[in-house]
């Protein structure tokens, strides 16, 4: 194919010329790696001893007087967040924290900038469409097509793919390097758009409930979309979850479904680094007032074939790529790379302030638990008396009451209905009627008015104490499971966690055993009752008092097995219920004596901690602000 004539793309500018005049910029600055390393500059012209050195220009001693001083506050600033990370990590987020360091300890305006690619994963071809938004930024019309483009269809995103964008030995040569070893595979390509910017792209799928998972705030957001999970292989095969920090994060969705989905997301809220795109086809120019872009990618592709067809289609081409809205996204994209006089660069800084924002969140967080732990450490005496009295009160009536309840239980028409003898008819009933009395008579007014104590004791120290719940020596028992941590009560729970024991745990217990015995007694009724019959069929000595004389030695003896191991059961689960019951109280009053004997007061080392931590933070904020 002949070479094609020199042409501008829409809004992009001379290709070919920018690349090659960057490219020769960069091999004029270009310094010995060795004199880099050991502080030395680029050579010098010699002089001899008795010659005086050249004074410098005022130009240059400018340059110099305002280059030092940008240099120690880039030094400052990286020791800040250092210091802060070892005082106070669970601050900040250790991995974008990393990240930054990495772009402080590069020279400013050369940052190396990440950027994640996220296609929401379940069936809706996101992915796809992430990989093709990618090719159709980065792809260059005035080239033909690359191998590098079809590597970029072809690849898999069940794992993920980091495009390194970087210019070669030869800009108008595209270099693929796929790294097949690393848990993390790489592509390195060429484009004269972006090689001079140090750009990288994260390509991975994401979940989109990882990115809502139930919460609307963008605390969540920001730490599931910059800092997605890779999944990478150990040398034992071991599959982990590895957090990959970006700068910036583009979210692609593909059709109503995702469109819908994003919906919901805080987008507009992380402030430019976070941003999404849905690919509707034939909706691009529509004006939908959606916090994402609407993009038609199939546009933006068809008008890069046009334009690799042949110069005559350059008009056909515009009129195609901006009307799939792409380039809004491109703009999104170089306005956080573009950066003038070797300043760092936007996307840089705002990780900065995002980290320090929310470091300056978390140090205000910590302070209302502080001020709410030193208000209720503060409780008068009086009131702290009247709340020890209130508590021997209500154990005293909790007592009481469980001794008249089951009282009332046990001699009941309900109880009564249990009787061995009516097993028979009621063997399927023992687990309901069980139940009812555990649920209405066992400690009902009591957990009550423990409710309104505990009551008492919040309003009293300005914010609800932590009581000691119960835990199970069960593990495996999924009657006695351990509740969640949003799902404890502000009370006590060794009431109601004892009265499901002993629904869960003890009713069943008791329901087979009826069921077993009855069983076992008609078996050997009927173990009586055949032998007897054989008796009396295969003897002529024996007769019919004889035969019935065996089988009615039978039955009772049945009967009354019956009888024995099933009073001998309620006995026992009547004195097992109130045991329980005590022990519930007392539990219940212990758990309630330490929660107003401890004082959870501050100590003076975890307020020093803080107040330091908040100084290093406003120290961090105003280097940042005189960054350059």
């Amino acid at each position: 194919m002949p070479p094609k004539p020199f042409l501008v793309r829409p809004g992009r500018g001379p290709l070919r010329a920018v690349a090659l005049t960057r490219h020769a910029a960069a091999k004029r600055q270009q310094v010995c790696a060795i004199c880099s390393m050991s502080g030395a500059g680029p050579p010098r012209r010699a002089t001899t001893r008795n010659s005086a050195p050249m004074r410098p220009s005022l130009p240059d001693r400018r340059h110099s007087l305002s280059t030092a001083p940008a240099a120690n506050v880039r030094a400052e600033l990286e020791q800040a967040l250092l210091q802060l990370q070892r005082q106070a990590p669970r601050l900040l987020n250790l991995a974008r924290l990393q990240l930054a360091l990495q772009g402080l300890r590069q020279a400013p305006g050369e940052e190396t900038v990440r950027v994640a690619l996220l296609g929401l994963a379940g069936g809706s071809g996101a992915g796809q469409t992430a990989k093709r938004l990618l090719r159709a930024i980065l792809s260059d019309p005035l080239q033909d097509h690359h191998a590098w483009e079809t590597q970029l269809d072809s690849y898999d995103l069940s794992k993920p793919l980091v495009v390194q964008v970087s210019g070669g030995p030869h800009l108008d040569e595209t270099s693929i390097d796929v790294a097949r070893e690393n848990p993390i595979q790489r592509l390195h390509i060429s484009s004269p758009d972006y090689d001079a910017l140090g750009l990288e792209f994260l390509l991975v799928d994401v979940d989109p409930s990882a990115l809502a998972a139930g919460q609307a705030s963008i605390q969540h957001l920001e730490n599931a979309a910059l800092v997605p999970s890779v999944a990478t292989r150990s040398a034992d095969g071991r599959v982990s979850q590895t957090p990959a920090p970006v700068h910036h994060a583009l979210i692609v969705a593909d059709g109503l479904m995702g469109a819908v989905g994003l919906a919901s997301l805080p987008v507009s809220e992380s402030g430019g680094a976070i941003t999404a795109a849905v690919d509707m086809k034939g909706l691009a120019g529509e004006e939908l007032h959606a916090p994402f872009h609407v993009i038609d990618v199939a546009k933006a592709e068809e008008g890069v074939r046009l334009f690799r067809d042949g110069p005559q289609n350059a008009m056909l081409y515009e009129r195609l790529w901006f009307a799939s809205k792409v380039p809004a996204l491109t703009a999104w994209l170089k306005a956080g790379l573009r950066t003038e006089d070797a300043a760092t660069k936007p996307a840089v800084k705002q990780l900065l302030a995002s980290l320090l924002q929310n470091a300056q969140s978390a140090i205000r967080t910590e302070e209302s638990a502080i001020v709410a732990k030193t208000l209720a450490s503060t409780t008068p005496l009086d009131d702290a008396a009247g709340l020890h009295a209130g508590l021997a009160v209500w154990a005293r009536q909790a007592h009481g009451e469980l001794r008249d309840e089951l009282d009332l239980a046990f001699t009941g028409r309900r109880w009564r209905k249990l009787g061995w003898w009516k097993l028979f008819w009621r063997v399927d009933d023992v687990g309901m009627l069980t139940s009812d009395i555990l649920s209405q008579r066992f400690l009902p007014t009591a957990e009550r008015e423990l409710v309104y104590l505990a009551g008492r004791i919040a309003a009293l120290r300005g914010t609800a104490p932590q009581y000691p719940q119960p835990v199970s020596e069960l593990p495996d028992s999924p009657a006695v499971a351990r509740p969640a941590a949003a799902a404890l009560p502000k009370w006590p729970g060794h009431i109601a966690f004892t009265r499901r024991y002993l629904q869960d745990e003890t009713v069943p217990a008791l329901q087979a055993l009826a069921q077993r015995l009855l069983v076992q007694s008609l078996g050997t009724s009927s173990v009586a009752a055949t032998l007897a019959g054989l008796l009396y069929a295969s003897s002529f000595a024996a007769g019919v008092y004889e035969a019935g004389a065996v089988a009615a030695l039978g039955v009772v003896y049945s009967l009354g097995r019956m009888q024995k191991k099933w009073e001998s059961a309620r006995r026992f689960w009547e004195g097992d219920v109130r045991e329980e019951g005590r022990k519930a109280v007392r539990a219940v009053e212990e758990s309630v004596s330490q929660a107003l004997m401890a004082q959870e007061s501050v100590s003076p080392a975890q307020v020093e901690e803080l107040q330091q931590a908040k100084e290093l933070v406003s120290r961090a904020e105003d280097l940042l602000s005189r960054l350059k």
